[in-house]
């Protein structure tokens, strides 16, 4: 099996020809807004989804769920659904739209 590096912490993961820089789960649970607040990453139903949540609050992170930024160690990144399920965490390219590249509308 192919394996790639997670880009925070260098850690060995399967690769995935549609993610190819995902962060680890480890990583990608340490997800939190601009200024440090901790966040949960969740799909919004079984259909998948997504939204961010505070993880101390479990209230929705308004700012996040529709721009879709993060930040793991002080890295940019973008959280979204993935295709069969669960969240793909992974750097934002550096001309990645504030808004998630959807017009400001919740997906």
């Amino acid at each position: 099996m192919e394996t790639v590096t997670c880009p925070v912490c260098g850690g060995e993961q399967p690769a995935l020809a549609r993610y190819p820089g995902y962060l680890c789960r480890e990583c990608a649970g340490r997800a939190s807004t601009r200024d440090g607040r901790r966040l949960t990453l969740v799909n919004t139903s079984l259909a998948g989804g997504f939204a961010a949540r505070y993880a101390d609050s479990g209230e929705l992170a308004e700012e996040e769920t529709l721009t879709h930024l993060v930040y793991v160690d002080g890295i940019r990144c973008r959280a979204d659904e993935a295709r069969l399920g669960g969240i793909v965490v992974q750097p934002a390219p550096e001309g990645d739209l504030p808004d998630g590249g959807n017009g400001g509308q919740p997906r």
